[in-house]
């Protein structure tokens, strides 16, 4: 029998994460909340607030802007369901929700849910470890010109991977961090580390939008498996 997702959010990742279902083996779609209603929908299958939801589920995923994760939290407290957002930028309301909701259900908050950025973050600790202080690090991030969030949720994750790596070094300059919002880009991250006449840079490139939605599903599967908790992809894809 396959769980049911309850997608919080009717964005394009919320799209095409529902297309997705549609061909997986591990999932089926208990309801999209989303404003206005997408076609094709049956009347069970859409509610337009999550308030207004009363349909059983396994798992919501989450893909909303600032203040959504929050609405989400409140949710999956009340229904005992495990939640996977990839929203990028949470409010401190948001996280405090999330972390609230972590006592009593799996929760995983992933800006970024590939499995490149997941390698490249246990690049980036690595480095920054490596080279302390000694370094200065700056992040370049490019994405298409209808995200908002400027850094990207994945800029600052990534930054502050480099931030705990490099904490026993003492004295280090702040991480600085330039944001292009050019095109249809799905997504690009340097994270560049300058020291004397040397320059170490770690890209990752998003090609496709489903690589996200993909990632979403995989984690999705190991998440409802866990006892409650705060989880990371760096938990999922257990990579350090």
């Amino acid at each position: 029998m396959r769980a049911r997702v309850l997608i919080h959010g009717g964005g394009k990742m919320g799209r095409r994460l529902r297309a997705a279902l549609t061909e997986s083996h591990e999932f089926e779609l208990a309801a999209l909340i989303a404003q206005p209603r997408p076609d094709g929908l049956p009347d069970d299958a859409w509610f337009p607030t999550l308030a207004e939801c009363d349909t059983d589920a396994d798992l919501l995923i989450d893909f909303t802007l600032t203040g959504g994760p929050e609405v989400a939290a409140r949710w999956c407290a009340g229904h005992r369901v495990p939640l996977l957002s990839g929203t990028t930028a949470l409010s401190d309301a948001d996280e405090a929700a999330l972390q609230h909701l972590a006592k009593q259900v799996p929760v995983m908050w992933a800006p970024n849910l590939s499995y490149g950025i997941a390698l490249m973050n246990a690049l980036v600790r690595s480095a920054a470890g490596a080279l302390g202080g000694d370094a200065g690090i700056h992040v370049t991030e490019t994405h298409h010109v209808h995200k908002l969030d400027a850094p990207s949720g994945t800029a600052l994750a990534l930054a502050e991977t480099a931030d705990e790596a490099r904490q026993h070094a003492g004295d280090s300059d702040a991480i600085t961090f330039t944001s292009i919002r050019e095109g249809e880009v799905v997504g690009e991250h340097t994270m560049s580390f300058s020291f004397g006449d040397e320059v170490l840079e770690i890209t990752h490139k998003a090609l496709d939008r489903d690589i996200f939605v993909h990632g979403a599903l995989k984690a999705g599967q190991w998440l409802v498996k866990q006892p409650p908790g705060f989880y990371s992809t760096r938990d999922w894809l257990a990579v350090d």
